[in-house]
């Protein structure tokens, strides 16, 4: 909570919202070190376009099926 008073701001409920850590164990064995292979800028440019190719709760379903060490289903 960053606000002065205590109170949850509006940054605190998106990132709270935009984290998938609260919905889901993520593998293990994505969160060994390890050396990136695309850019943060890369990866956000490819992951827009796919939102677009296959709308959002798709693509979030998909994340979250990666993210719990699953394989992407396309």
């Amino acid at each position: 909570m960053d606000g002065a008073d205590g109170d949850w701001t509006p940054g605190d409920v998106a990132a709270m919202i935009g984290n998938p850590f609260y919905a889901v164990n993520i593998d293990p064995d994505l969160a060994v070190a390890h050396d990136p292979i695309i850019s943060e800028e890369e990866w956000v440019a490819a992951n827009a376009r796919l939102i677009d190719e296959l709308g959002p709760e798709p693509y979030l379903r998909n994340l979250l099926a990666v993210l719990k060490g699953g394989c992407p289903r396309g």
